[in-house]
């Protein structure tokens, strides 16, 4: 049978609906009532509405028929009530022998309601009992009620079904915490999903699994004790006979065949257990060490401008096209930076021209030894002009002045040539006819940019310098 065969078309419509928390909350509240009370009451049901409504909106739905007066609280409230009606969530009735009007929700609604419930509860499932459940109900029978032994067999498939159900529920749930560790870039929302939410379903669902391993404990004896059933032909045909009594079945066989089945159901699943055990440890270790790690590199992020770039960059690239607008005049306001529309092969380097190469003779080099004499004894005559002894003298003369000591750290040196004739005359100071004596130290001075030894010139006489 299709879904949409047993529930109404428009059934999910009030989850879509512009009012859809209104509702959920509506729903919620009903399931609670429908909890503690077998008769719910429409006039308790309306004043829970009309409670419901003092801190949030309600905008009636456009096929909703409104009174000619204003919308009172009231009103809004049978307006809701209306809608899980035409919707097919419950409907009205009269309690038996009296004119008093309640609500029944609908078969169907029931388990949807509870559903809803567990996603706004959030509570969390413990998995022990089930397993012990499942030992207590098939030793209890096989040791003192064998006539009872098709219900414990019936409650061991149903039992074990839930278990591998949550378990897995729970294998996926870390998953999920694993997730949201990736989206998540806040150090203090890090910190509180894993020292308060995540570790509030370690410490109520893995810590137990794992310390009072009642799943270990009891896996051995229940395998034990349904083996042993289905090797008894006693118990197999008490059980037969059990099920044709109920008339759930009309062949014996059949009753068998299901039997069976259902045993050896709950035989391969606590075989598999442990490998699902394994898995949701394995999820639990990539958890704790994905989280601590998320944690240790946001706290010791780089902080540099370099750093902040980056963080900027990363959120530029992650928002969506509205956000990208927003984040991008905010760059270009405040940060000199330029907006790249694409990247390829072409962005890097400009492309090189190509000259037509012509093969042609090349030129012939015509060697004239006399040229080439003259031209080396050309510069020679340069160099020794240009820096000729007298021209040494000159500028030592110069450089003394009326002084008879000078410190290299007062020697001025204007260019280049200054620094050449500081060269040579500190070279030549030993010379025939030199007036002047350098006492050499250890250490460099630096003038105007040029580096020249630590020492000490003193002027020997006042006579001019001959040739």
């Amino acid at each position: 049978m299709a879904v949409f065969d047993v529930i109404p078309a428009n059934f999910f419509s009030v989850l879509v609906s512009k009012n859809r928390e209104l509702y959920v909350e509506a729903i919620l509240i009903l399931h609670k009532m429908f909890k503690f009370e077998l008769n719910i009451r429409t006039d308790e049901y309306i004043s829970a509405l009309i409670s419901l409504q003092e801190d949030k909106n309600f905008d009636p739905e456009d096929d909703d028929e409104l009174p000619d007066a204003s919308l009172t609280p009231s009103g809004k409230a049978r307006l809701i009530l209306n809608r899980f009606i035409k919707t097919g969530w419950i409907e009205k009735e009269f309690l038996d022998g009296s004119f008093v009007e309640i609500i029944t929700p609908q078969p169907y609604a029931i388990p949807v309601m509870k559903l809803l419930s567990e996603i706004e509860d959030g509570g969390l499932r413990e998995y022990n009992s089930l397993v012990f459940s499942t030992y207590s109900g098939l030793r209890q029978a096989k040791e003192g009620h064998q006539s009872q032994m098709y219900e414990a067999v019936l409650s061991a498939k149903s039992n074990t079904e839930q278990l591998e159900y949550q378990l897995r529920s729970l294998y996926h749930g870390i998953g999920s915490h694993l997730r949201n560790i990736e989206k998540e870039n806040e150090i203090n929302n890090l910190l509180k999903n894993h020292f308060e939410i995540y570790k509030q379903m370690s410490d109520r669902i893995y810590h137990p699994i794992k310390t009072m391993d009642s799943v270990h404990r009891y896996m051995t004896p229940i395998r034990t004790i349904l083996k042993d059933i289905i090797s008894d032909d006693n118990i197999m045909q008490l059980m037969c006979e059990r099920a044709m009594t109920i008339k759930k079945y009309e062949d014996e066989q059949y009753a068998r065949e299901e039997i069976i089945s259902a045993i050896d159901y709950v035989l391969e699943a606590y075989s598999s257990l442990d490998g699902i055990i394994n898995q949701i440890d394995y999820k639990h270790s990539t958890y704790t060490k994905n989280s601590i790690e998320k944690m240790r590199y946001i706290m010791t992020a780089d902080r540099t401008i370099k750093g902040k770039l980056a963080q900027l960059l990363k959120s530029y690239a992650e928002a969506k096209d509205e956000q990208r607008e927003n984040i991008g005049e905010l760059f270009e306001n405040n940060i000199c930076v330029n907006r790249q529309e694409f990247f390829d092969g072409r962005s890097m380097y400009h492309k090189s021209l190509r000259n037509r190469r012509i093969d042609d003779e090349p030129l012939k080099i015509v060697a004239d030894d006399d040229f080439s004499d003259a031209a080396v004894d050309e510069m020679m005559d340069y160099i020794k002009n240009g820096y000729s002894l007298a021209r040494v003298k000159e500028f030592m003369d110069i450089l003394f002045d009326k002084r008879t000591n000078i410190e290299s750290k007062d020697i001025p040196l204007k260019d280049d040539t200054d620094f050449i004739l500081l060269i040579l005359a500190v070279i030549r100071a030993n010379d025939r006819g030199m007036k002047y004596q350098i006492e050499l130290r250890k250490g460099q001075v630096e003038c105007n940019g040029y580096r020249i030894p630590d020492m000490n010139l003193k002027k020997k006489g006042d006579k001019k310098y001959v040739e």
